[in-house]
C-alpha cells in the first residue's frame, strides 16, 4: 500500500488538496485499497501525474507496459497469487537481475521476499495500476487451446501459450569450494536462523556469502561493500559510481559468522567486538582484487566496510585520467622540473590517489629513486619503494618523510599532508632539490594555498615550493545505451554558467535508465580537473596573504579554468548531466 505519508507529500507538493486527501483516506479506511488508486478514481489527479510523483520521490523509473514485449518464461518466476495480490509484473531478466514493474515501489518487504524467492537482484520500476491489471488479466485469463491458466503469459502483442518453468532455489553448499555462478540470495536460503554460534571451519555458508558478495560487487563495478547490522536484519549496500545503493537484506543471524569470516581473512582479533579494527584481505578466488576492511562497533553489532581495489582494470597513465591537452601539458611540465611540489586537492573519494599514482608511473624509470609514504598503500607499483605508516608505533607521515631524506630520493610522494610538521618537511624537501607529490583536503586549487598558510607555513615558502596545484572531482557519466535529450531551458543553462552566445550550441543529455546502468541513467565516472601553475603574478598575491577569491581572480586572468567550467564543457560534450555538475562543483 502507498503509505499515508505519500498522501501528505502530495499535499505538500500541491498535487492534491488537504480535503481530497482526507476524503481519500476515509474511503481507504472503509473500503481498503491503495491510496493513489483512490485519488485517481476520485479524479483529483491522473495516473501519469501519480507515476511521475512516485518516480521522482523514490528515485524509481517509470515504465509504460504497453510498449514492452514480454519473455514468455518471466511470469512463471512468480506465483500467480503474489502477482495478483501485489500487482507486480516481471519485465526483464538477466543472469543476476530481474526488472519488475510495480504499482507500489515503496513495498520494501515485497522486494526482499522476491530477492530471496528468485535469487535475483530486483530492479523496481513504477507502472500504472490499469496497465499492470491489463497485463495480469491477459496472463491469467480463461484457458484457451487446451492450456491451463498458469501456462499463459503476456507478450507485447497479446497472450502467448507457454509451459510453466520450474525454478528451483539453490541451497548452501557444505563444501568450501565456491561456485561463482551462485547468487547471495540462493546461498543464504538454507542458512540456519537459530544457531548463533556455528563454526566457520565446519560450516561453509559464511565463506560462500563473502565470496558471493565480492563476486557480485566486482560484476557491478562497485567500489565498496557495506555490511550493516540493523535491529532485525543484515543490510548489504554497494557503492556504485559514488552512490550507495541497497542490494540485499540478509538474515540477522548470519551477522556474527560473516564478521568472523572477514576477521579471519584479515588476521584480526575475532573475539574483539568493542573496538574498531582495520585490515586487508586477499581472497584466492579473486587474486586481482585487494580488499581493505574497516570494522566499527555500532548499536546493533559491528559494521564492516570493504573497499575493493581492483588492479586488473587499473591503467596508471596520465593520458587515461581525462586531462585535456592544456592541463596535461601543465602537469607534465611540472613533473619534469627537477624540484618543486605538486599538490592534488579535493574531497575524499575524488580520485586523488589515482592521479598521484599516474604521475609516479610517468616518472618511474630505472634512473629514478621514488619513495612513497602512504596510509594505506592502496596499489603496489613495481619499481617504487612504498612505506605504510603505523601511527601506533610512531611511524607517521612526518617520521617517514625524515627517513626518506636519508634514502637519496629523487621523487617523494606523501599520501596526505595532515599537519604543519608534515607540510614543513615536504616543503623543505621540495626546496632542497626534490620532486614532492602530495594531496591536501581542500575544495579547490586556490584553497590549497590559504590552507597551507593557515597551517603556519610562511607565504614565501608556499610561493617558492609549490609548482602546480591540481583540483579534481569525479562525476557520473551518462549511460551511452539509454542516453536521451535533456530538455533544459536557455534560462537554466545561463544560470549554471553558460554564456549567452554558447547556449545555442549546447545539447544537454541525460540517461533514461536501462538494465545496463541499473536504471540510474549513469554508467561509470569521469574526472574533472583544474590546474593552477604558480606563476609570477600569483607569487605576489601569495606573499600578501591574499584571499581565495583574490587568488582565483588573478589565476583567471592567467587563463585558469575552474572545475565548474570543466564541468560545463563535459555537459556540452554530452558526457555528464547538469545535475551532476551542480552537485559536485561550486559556482565560480
Amino acid at each position: 500500500m502507498i503509505r499515508e505519508r505519500v498522501g501528505h507529500q502530495l499535499v505538500e507538493a500541491k498535487v492534491v488538496s488537504q480535503e481530497d486527501l482526507a476524503q481519500a483516506l476515509a474511503i481507504q479506511q472503509g473500503e481498503g485499497g491503495r491510496l493513489g488508486s483512490i485519488l485517481v478514481r476520485m479524479g483529483v489527479l491522473s495516473e501519469s501525474t501519480l507515476l511521475e510523483f512516485l518516480s521522482q520521490h523514490y528515485g524509481v523509473p517509470t515504465v509504460e507496459l504497453s510498449t514492452c514485449s514480454f519473455d514468455p518464461d518471466l511470469l512463471a518466476l512468480l506465483p500467480e497469487a503474489l502477482v495478483q495480490q501485489h500487482l507486480v509484473v516481471p519485465v526483464k531478466q538477466t543472469t543476476s537481475r530481474l526488472t519488475l514493474a510495480m504499482v507500489d515501489p515503496t513495498n520494501s518487504s515485497l522486494l526482499d521476499e522476491l530477492r530471496f524467492r528468485t535469487g535475483l537482484h530486483i530492479i523496481p520500476m513504477v507502472a500504472s495500476e490499469s496497465d499492470v491489471r491489463t497485463i495480469i488479466r491477459q496472463a491469467y485469463g480463461q484457458p484457451q487451446n487446451g492450456f491451463s491458466s498458469k501456462k499463459r503469459v503476456a507478450s507485447g502483442n497479446g497472450v502467448v501459450a507457454q509451459k510453466t518453468k520450474e525454478v528451483k532455489p539453490l541451497s548452501a553448499s557444505s563444501s568450501a569450494v565456491f561456485d561463482r555462478g551462485r547468487s547471495v540470495a540462493s546461498i543464504t536460503d538454507s542458512v540456519s536462523t537459530t544457531d548463533h554460534n556455528f563454526s566457520i571451519e565446519r560450516d561453509a555458508s559464511a565463506v560462500d556469502v563473502v565470496n558471493a558478495l565480492v563476486q557480485e560487487a566486482i560484476e557491478m563495478d562497485a567500489s565498496d561493500i557495506h555490511v550493516e547490522p540493523l535491529e532485525n536484519l543484515l543490510r548489504i549496500r554497494f557503492r556504485l559510481d559514488g552512490v550507495l545503493r541497497p542490494i540485499h537484506n540478509l538474515p540477522k543471524d548470519l551477522h556474527q559468522s560473516l564478521l568472523a569470516r572477514l576477521k579471519i581473512l584479515s588476521n584480526l582479533d575475532i573475539a574483539e567486538r568493542r573496538l574498531p579494527q582495520d585490515g586487508r584481505i586477499k581472497i584466492d578466488e579473486f587474486p586481482q582484487v585487494d580488499i581493505r576492511l574497516a570494522i566499527l562497533p555500532c548499536l546493533f553489532g559491528e559494521k564492516a566496510v570493504l573497499r575493493l581495489l581492483n588492479q586488473s582494470g587499473l591503467a596508471l597513465h596520465l593520458t587515461n585520467l581525462g586531462l585535456d591537452q592544456a592541463d596535461l601539458d601543465r602537469v607534465t611540465t611540472a613533473l619534469e622540473n627537477p624540484y618543486g611540489m605538486i599538490l592534488v586537492t579535493g574531497p575524499t573519494g575524488c580520485g586523488k590517489t589515482t592521479t598521484l599514482y599516474s604521475a609516479l608511473q610517468y616518472l618511474n624509470t630505472p634512473h629514478m629513486n621514488i619513495v612513497t609514504v602512504e596510509d594505506p598503500v592502496e596499489f603496489q607499483i613495481q619499481g617504487i619503494n612504498q612505506l605504510q605508516i603505523h601511527e601506533e608505533i610512531g611511524l607517521s607521515f612526518s617520521t617517514g618523510l625524515r627517513s626518506f631524506l636519508r634514502q637519496d630520493p629523487d621523487v617523494m610522494m606523501v599520501g596526505e599532508i595532515r599537519d604543519r610538521e608534515t607540510a614543513q618537511i615536504a616543503i623543505q624537501a621540495s626546496l632542497t632539490g626534490h620532486r614532492v607529490l602530495s594531496t591536501l583536503h581542500t575544495m579547490n586549487g586556490p584553497g590549497a594555498i590559504t590552507r597551507l598558510i593557515d597551517m603556519g607555513i610562511e607565504p614565501f615558502l608556499v610561493s617558492s615550493a609549490i609548482s602546480l596545484i591540481i583540483g579534481q572531482r569525479l562525476v557520473r557519466k551518462i549511460c551511452e545505451r539509454c542516453s536521451e535529450p535533456d530538455m533544459v531551458s536557455p534560462i537554466q543553462l545561463q544560470k549554471v554558467g553558460f554564456d549567452k552566445d554558447m547556449i545555442g550550441a549546447v545539447q544537454a543529455k541525460k540517461g533514461g535508465g536501462c538494465e545496463q546502468c541499473h536504471m540510474t541513467g549513469y554508467r561509470g565516472r569521469m574526472a574533472l580537473f583544474e590546474t593552477l601553475p604558480i606563476v609570477d603574478t600569483l607569487h605576489d598575491k601569495i606573499l600578501t596573504r591574499a584571499s581565495i577569491s583574490e587568488i582565483r581572480a588573478c589565476a583567471k586572468e592567467e587563463g585558469f579554468r575552474t572545475l565548474r567550467q570543466a564541468g560545463l564543457l563535459a555537459v556540452q560534450q554530452a558526457r555528464t548531466t547538469i545535475s551532476e555538475i551542480l552537485t559536485e562543483t561550486s559556482a565560480d
